[in-house]
């Protein structure tokens, strides 16, 4: 479809320029440039992940109004413009799902990048942390560690040829059976973003967290450790970086965590590791793929990067939770 034909629904002049943006996985996503100057950010959602876009849209919707309406409040998030339907987003015949909302230019380079981003991400569970807004679940089973793995399990079962080390299989099994006994059946959930890693904070004035489609109801702990996850990528586990991330986060989440909550932090880092690369394991296994436009061979290379990360925190991990209570306890 003509894109001049959608930024027309949502009262734009015309379009002069558009640059794909390939940093995510999920949705299609460019940079576009109207006749006025002005710079917007275009989606179409992707209607495979996203059964009902309505309910991302609506979840996102109430969040903004949740922030926007917080006084002082240290973080912001997009806002999408609306059509003259007055709907966030334009639905085509054929069933696609588009929406825009204005660039958001970062405003601050800075070394304070990861503790901001982490300060963002903690403020944005402690704001929308109130009993009117329940966002609806959009992906079900999101963040289900035993979903996941019984997905894994059946990929590699329907697959003739490719067959998972028994090491693996083992070592991923007593992870999901630890973290069961911590993520009890009525541990507290809360408003998360879900996909907390540092690209999804603009360092904008203030802060902006985007991507908010998978804001939906979990554990604090997933967001902190996808942060620890995204900043703590390489062969190393850097204390600084970690300090940074657990000093912002618990500046921003404030005082809203239960003991038991924080206790689960560090637990949070291997729930979303581990989870991770066993989503790439399936990926590697199956024919069709949630990872948009990555080979098996590319899947499985990630798995492995996981899984070596995955070692590195549990064989750190005593360092690491006197570090994340410490910061918590002053």
């Amino acid at each position: 479809m003509d894109i001049n034909h959608i930024s027309e629904k949502f009262g734009l002049p015309a379009i002069v320029s558009e640059r794909k943006i390939t940093d995510g996985h999920i949705n299609l996503t460019s940079l576009i440039e109207c006749e006025d100057g002005q710079r917007y950010v275009l989606q179409l959602m992707n209607r495979s992940i996203f059964a009902d876009p309505r309910a991302v849209m609506s979840n996102i919707a109430a969040v903004s109004q949740r922030i926007t309406s917080f006084e002082d409040s240290p973080v912001a998030v997009p806002q999408y413009l609306c059509t003259a339907d007055g709907d966030s987003f334009f639905e085509t015949d054929e069933g696609e799902f588009f929406r825009i909302h204005r660039y958001i230019e970062p405003t601050a380079h800075t070394v304070d990048r990861v503790y901001i981003a982490a300060r963002a991400f903690g403020a944005f569970i402690r704001i929308t942390d109130c009993k009117k807004l329940k966002p609806a679940e959009t992906i079900e089973g999101f963040h289900s560690f035993p979903r996941y793995f019984a997905a894994m399990t059946a990929a590699e079962k329907a697959s003739p040829l490719k067959k998972l080390d028994r090491t693996v299989m083992h070592r991923l099994s007593s992870l999901m059976e630890t973290l069961s006994q911590v993520f009890t059946v009525d541990f507290p959930k809360r408003n998360i973003h879900g996909d907390a890693k540092l690209g999804n904070v603009i360092l904008s004035e203030p802060p902006t967290v985007i991507d908010l489609d998978t804001v939906m109801r979990g554990y604090a702990a997933i967001d902190f450790g996808d942060l620890v996850r995204s900043a703590c990528s390489a062969g190393r586990l850097d204390y600084t970086v970690l300090r940074d991330i657990t000093r912002g986060f618990a500046d921003g989440v404030g005082h809203c965590l239960s003991d038991d909550e924080v206790c689960s932090l560090y637990y949070g880092i291997l729930y979303v590791t581990g989870e991770l690369a066993v989503r790439y394991l399936t990926d590697y296994l199956s024919d069709e793929k949630y990872f948009r436009g990555m080979t098996s061979a590319q899947c499985l290379s990630r798995a492995v990067s996981l899984l070596d990360q995955l070692g590195l925190f549990i064989n750190e991990g005593d360092e690491m939770i006197a570090l994340i209570y410490n910061i918590f306890r002053k």
